[in-house]
């Protein structure tokens, strides 16, 4: 991702005002379609063989896709977001909802359209992240309710996946970038544009300084490891680098020039995510060196974040709006 990152920010040589259509063309709907793809193998996937070892590639190059796009909780992805990932669970809704589909061997899950109706705590990613990676459900077997449930959900998943792609590209995309009035009648500018996905970029980086960071981290002398977004599969710390990344590829792309504070702040970013040796964060409890390492890792992000604001929301007189997903 770095390397990639670092060779489109190489083909922008001279500023170009507020590039709505260039984001969105070039990176938002190639994103949502590769996410569509991803799950749609997975599903394809788990129809064939269910059981964990056929399906946790399969999940963890879909949550991969996933976090290239979760950031933007905009158009169908306002509210679809939480049927791809509902976490934080601060409630164990996850757990007590799969254990009821489990204990009753429930036959909603014959039907994708019954199957829709199940709360979002039994479906998407966290609900597979659950049944993959937790000692209680992940010795199941082939011929099990708990196997035929995963393909269920893993179906469930491609299915959200492709509506929320092809809605971006044939229904939100032509509203953002002045293309198609809104439900009001009324069509965006391209400022109107730039500064719905500036919002998405700058609330996205603060729900990874305090969600994603701030959870686990908790305080020096009690650290919650276990708050960390997808712990038993493995993916705190890859999630945080993804979407970051993600993120300011985003950015650059909007601004459609070369963002050089940015990029300082990224790559000191980088080089700190790069020496936390435990990807699960799991060893921030036991040593206070990894916590302190996580704790700078924040303080870069918010660096990060800083820079955008000065070298975008400055240049051009904006701040970040409104943003659905502020209260996570």
């Amino acid at each position: 991702m770095r390397t990639t990152l670092f060779a489109l920010a190489a083909t922008i040589a001279t500023p170009v005002f507020a590039d709505v259509d260039t984001v969105v063309d070039q990176k938002i709907l190639p994103d949502f379609a590769n996410f569509a793809t991803s799950a749609r193998a997975m599903a394809d996937a788990a129809a064939e063989d269910c059981t964990p070892g056929a399906v946790v590639p399969h999940y963890q190059a879909t949550f991969d896709a996933w976090m290239k796009v979760q950031h933007l909780r905009v158009g169908p992805t306002e509210e679809g977001a939480l049927h791809v990932a509902f976490w934080p669970d601060n409630r164990g809704f996850v757990p007590k909802t799969l254990s009821g589909l489990i204990d009753a061997e429930d036959p909603v899950i014959n039907d994708p359209e019954d199957f829709a109706t199940v709360s979002i705590a039994g479906r998407g990613l966290f609900a597979l992240d659950m049944l993959l990676y937790d000692e209680r459900y992940d010795s199941y077997g082939a011929e099990s309710y708990t196997c035929d449930l995963v393909a269920a959900i893993a179906l469930d998943l491609a299915i959200e996946a492709e509506r929320q792609s092809t809605a971006w590209a044939e229904e939100y995309a032509p509203i953002l970038k002045g293309d198609a009035p809104k439900a009001d009648g009324k069509t965006m500018t391209e400022m109107d544009g730039f500064q719905v996905l500036y919002t998405q970029i700058i609330s996205g980086i603060e729900t990874l300084e305090n969600v994603r960071i701030d959870r686990p981290l908790g305080e020096f002398d009690r650290p919650r490891p276990t708050r960390a977004e997808a712990w038993r599969s493995g993916r705190p710390l890859r999630n945080i680098d993804i979407s970051l990344n993600a993120m300011v590829a985003d950015a650059l792309l909007l601004m459609g020039s070369d963002l050089p504070q940015t990029f300082g702040y990224l790559e000191t970013a980088q080089e700190t995510l790069e020496k936390i040796s435990d990807p699960t964060l799991a060893s921030i409890e036991e040593d206070s060196g990894e916590w302190l390492k996580l704790q700078i890792l924040r303080d870069n992000i918010v660096n990060v974040k800083t820079a955008i604001e000065v070298e975008i929301g400055s240049v051009l007189g904006i701040e970040a709006g409104f943003n659905s997903a502020d209260g996570d």
